[in-house]
């Protein structure tokens, strides 16, 4: 499957927020030792360059044949390769290997070629022929090693418990320290068969489906591993030691879909407990998005000595068992595995969708949390300081494309803004779309591609919500101003905006405000907010005698002063408006020592929905037939103050 360059979906970095008797405890030593941990391994990430020479073929096939004893750090076998010719003068074959790695022979069609390495972990191999672009070919390159560590120890050796393990962890360019591959991630690999033949103590790990375990002479056994969708190199994975095998099932109206754990055997009991909550996980999330997108082969997890987790397709390797560690690998096989961020700048489309899913198990009762707990210390962190995008400009800073105030959480948070600008219905199914697209699907993809679906889904132009939230910087300072009014239980509110970063001159948003009565009552609005100094006339049920901001912390802001307002407002038997309830129009008349400099018409959540500038008149009348039918809002400044008048729309 040929693409444009791409990069990729990476592995977890949880910020971890468990919530038990109401108390949230941060594991912050926990996320600061991972995030290091990735910043450290992305340096070799930023200091590499692709393999132009990688660039004239596609490869459509592997089938690994390899040989493993856990005990040393060594591997030998074979990668057999289908590829297609994409360019012309096609006579060199180039894979990326490491230089410490030895080839014993290659095998084009029962011949053996030479071959050369070039340096720079690239070796040549010389057809017979030039091919002709279109060509699909086959050749087998054989080899043996013990492989060097790179990234977070590609091909790592461990113990537990007084067993050997040998783990792989490719991400992203650590393919090519194991076995001859094509790492450039410009393209996936249409499938793959995997062969590995270990000790008869141990299991294998891998992608796919287990398709064949059988015992071999000489106290050995073979695992075959099958994977039948695109998958690009550093997401292939193996992990071998002495594992004990559980299976949970998810039962649904399509069938089955097995979730395999490969597990320590000293942790069994532990991570049976804990593993049970990824089938409600996996529930949710098909029920959200789509289907488990690789529903006919399994999703499994397999215990591995990093302490973090990493999203091998099918197959997430797990140095722990917390419930946000399960469920955010496992948003990655959606939102990393089948459909890969396109680059580095566009990386929020796998840590930020796999940190919102995090929340959103919270939010419907999946897991110990809850969703106010899991949003408020994001929201603070995001906040605590004035700048930074969530696209990555500057991909030369490891700092900035894993930034976990910035790619994680603030990537996470603009998801959920943006489900309360489209709504929920448009929000899903645009998300849903935007996985199927067939030019995504098991793909690649970067922001506009999400931003496309949003509109297309939502009829709504969204291009200065991503301008502001994704490529701008910052976040909105409020001031929020209220008073009574004269109206019963109607309150006056005026949002001011200043924004903490110049890129971005407003933040338009609807902003979420709680109104708190003297006896404990409490209703919740929202106000589309479009303007600094937007005014609101808001109906309660009770007198207000406050006002929070952002209650639940639905948005990233803050509130720099809550204050009653100065406002002039004069007695409602000032002025008379009939009939009230009125069907069309409404006759407004004032005493005769006032007179109507403007009026405005709110509804019940504030929002106003007409406005009219009048020439200091004493009546006017308003055509109202095109409401909807409710409860409204009728604000008149005069030359000596405001009025305020309940209407009702039959």
């Amino acid at each position: 499957m040929q693409r444009l360059f791409i990069l990729l979906g990476l592995t977890l970095l949880v910020f971890n927020i468990q919530t038990a008797h109401g108390q949230v405890g941060e594991e912050r030593a926990y996320f600061e030792e991972m995030l290091n941990g990735e910043r450290d391994a992305a340096q070799q990430i930023i200091n590499y360059r692709t393999n132009e020479l990688t660039d004239d073929y596609d490869v459509k096939y592997h089938r690994f044949n390899w040989e493993i004893d856990p005990d040393t750090a060594f591997i030998s076998g074979s990668v057999m390769t289908a590829f297609e010719v994409i360019a012309p003068d096609f006579q060199y074959l180039h894979f990326d290997l490491s230089e410490n790695m030895i080839v014993d022979f290659v095998d084009y069609h029962g011949v053996h070629l030479p071959v050369t390495h070039l340096g720079n972990d690239v070796i040549a191999i010389e057809l017979p022929a030039v091919l002709p672009i279109g060509t699909l070919d086959t050749i087998v390159v054989s080899y043996h090693g013990n492989p060097e560590g790179n990234g977070f120890g590609s091909f790592a050796k461990g113990e537990h418990e007084g067993y050997a393990h040998i783990w792989t962890l490719s991400e992203p360019y650590g393919a090519k320290t194991w076995w001859p591959c094509k790492q450039d991630l410009n393209d996936k690999i249409d499938s793959i068969d995997i062969f590995v033949t270990v000790p008869e103590v141990n299991r294998v790990a891998s992608n796919g489906l287990l398709v064949e375990e059988r015992s071999l002479p000489e106290a050995k056994k073979l695992y075959h591993w099958r994977h039948r969708y695109p998958i690009p190199a550093y997401l292939i994975a193996i992990s071998v030691t002495k594992y004990d095998v559980f299976t949970h099932t998810l039962h649904d109206d399509a069938g089955d879909i097995d979730i395999v754990n490969y597990i320590y055997p000293e942790e069994y009991q532990w991570a049976y407990d804990h593993t049970l909550v990824a089938v409600p996980v996996m529930e949710l999330y098909n029920e959200l998005f789509i289907r488990y997108p690789f529903a006919d082969e399994k999703y499994g997890h397999a215990r591995f000595g990093w302490g973090g987790g990493m999203e091998h397709t099918t197959m997430t390797f797990l140095g722990g068992w917390s419930h946000l560690l399960v469920a955010h690998e496992m948003a990655h096989q959606w939102f990393g595995d089948m459909v890969t961020c396109g680059s580095w700048q566009d990386i929020w489309l796998n840590e930020g969708f796999a940190t919102y899913l995090e929340g959103l198990n919270y939010q419907y009762e999946v897991g110990p949390g809850t969703f106010y707990n899991w949003k408020k210390p994001k929201v603070e962190n995001i906040t605590s300081q004035p700048d930074g995008s969530v696209f990555v400009y500057d991909t030369t800073s490891v700092g900035q494309i894993f930034d976990g105030r910035l790619t994680y959480q603030k990537g996470a948070m603009v998801l959920h803004m943006l489900r309360q600008v489209v709504g929920d219905d448009n929000f899903f199914a645009a998300l849903r779309n935007y996985l199927t697209d067939p030019e995504l699907a098991y793909g690649y993809a970067h922001t506009p591609d999400l931003i496309r679906h949003m509109e297309e889904q939502s009829g709504m132009d969204l291009q200065d919500f991503f301008n502001d939230w994704i490529y701008g910087e910052g976040h909105p300072i409020y001031e929020v101003l209220w008073s009574s009014t004269d109206e019963t239980n109607t309150i006056r509110i005026q949002l001011n905006q200043t924004t903490s970063h110049e890129s971005v001159e407003f933040f338009e948003l609807p902003v979420p405000v709680r109104l708190i009565g003297a006896n404990g009552e409490e209703t919740d609005v929202v106000l589309q907010n479009d303007h600094s100094g937007q005014v609101f006339y808001v109906q309660s049920d009770f007198e207000v005698v406050d006002v929070v901001f952002n209650p639940e912390y639905d948005i990233v802001g803050v509130a720099e002063v809550v204050v009653a307002t100065d406002d002039v407002f004069l007695s409602g038997r000032e002025v008379s408006v009939f009939p009230n309830p009125t069907s069309g129009k409404l006759h407004v008349r004032l005493s005769d020592n006032l007179m109507v400099q403007s009026y405005a018409l709110y509804d019940i959540s504030g929002k106003q929905v007409q406005r009219g500038e009048e020439e200091s008149i004493p009546d006017f009348t308003l055509d109202l037939s095109s409401l909807a039918a409710g409860f409204y809002s009728l604000v008149l400044e005069t030359d000596k103050g405001i009025l305020v008048k309940k209407v009702v729309k039959e």
